[in-house]
């Protein structure tokens, strides 16, 4: 086990890309392909894939940060039915009951950085990862939060997030930085959405924070729908402190399922990658 013990699962967004989908079921919900415990390929909730994944890497305390009317959420984590002979829910349930997990609501969107400023009293003064609901990494034995929390540790970083190459930057956060060593590089910038990215290194939401990002989102002022963003605060920290950027290898794959042509995308690759 790593010295991360704490995890913050936000999926507090309304999934209006989705709809009319995500009018009944969170976009953190929908069912992604995954090889399971027992070999076979099987459906589950991208939320319960990356619980697993952060799970199985060892840590044990949890916050979920869940919007109005995502029950859901809570229900498919409380550990019910414990006669159940479904060897998956088993499996989950097994899980659960080895975890510390707690809930906390936004009750309203207001930004992914309103969402991780919720889950302070959870954190206190730990160290944490921050990982997005809707955002998956494939990954060998977890080898991503493993490069991610030693890259943290390694060079003191105030902050230290994942990042990958893809062919249009324009639809992402874009960082710009010099290279510490192979895989890894110290953060100069940080651009959202640029027309003219200035490489083609995007954000993923999975991050390793000090306590102290608490205090930049609070003084970080809402954008002009009124949501405090987690980039305005990230790149505060970038341009105060010592962040560093992890890049996924070539075997990693990210998953994302925010809209549409994402989630489709997604679910065609992940049951060719599975099928191989």
């Amino acid at each position: 086990m790593g010295r991360i013990h704490r995890a913050v699962i936000t999926a507090g967004g309304t999934g209006s890309r989705l709809l009319p989908f995500t009018k009944e079921t969170p976009k953190e919900m929908m069912p992604i392909y995954v090889r399971s415990d027992t070999g076979k390929l099987v459906l589950k909730p991208v939320l319960q894939v990356i619980y697993e994944s952060i799970f199985e890497y060892g840590i044990r305390e949890f916050c979920f940060v869940v919007g109005r009317g995502k029950r859901s959420v809570e229900d498919h984590f409380l550990q019910t039915h414990n006669n159940t002979s479904n060897l998956e829910l088993k499996s989950l349930f097994k899980k659960i009951g080895k975890s510390e997990i707690v809930y906390v609501q936004q009750p309203s969107p207001r930004g992914f950085g309103d969402a991780v400023g919720r889950s302070k009293f959870f954190v206190g003064n730990d160290n944490f990862l921050l990982h997005a609901g809707d955002d998956l990494i494939l990954s060998s034995r977890n080898n991503h939060l493993r490069r991610l929390e030693n890259a943290f540790f390694k060079y003191d970083a105030d902050m230290a997030f994942l990042v990958t190459r893809v062919k249009d930057p324009r639809a992402y956060g874009v960082i710009e930085g010099k290279k510490m060593e192979k895989g890894i590089l110290r953060v100069d910038n940080l651009e959202e959405k640029p027309q003219r990215p200035k490489s083609n290194l995007a954000v993923i939401a999975t991050y390793i924070f000090r306590p102290s990002i608490f205090k930049v989102i609070e003084k970080t002022k809402p954008d002009k729908k009124g949501e405090v963003q987690l980039a305005d605060a990230v790149a505060e920290v970038i341009s105060h402190g010592n962040t560093v950027a992890v890049e996924l290898i070539q075997s990693e794959k990210r998953i994302d399922v925010g809209t549409p042509e994402s989630y489709v995308k997604c679910i065609n690759e992940l049951h060719r990658f599975y099928k191989k």
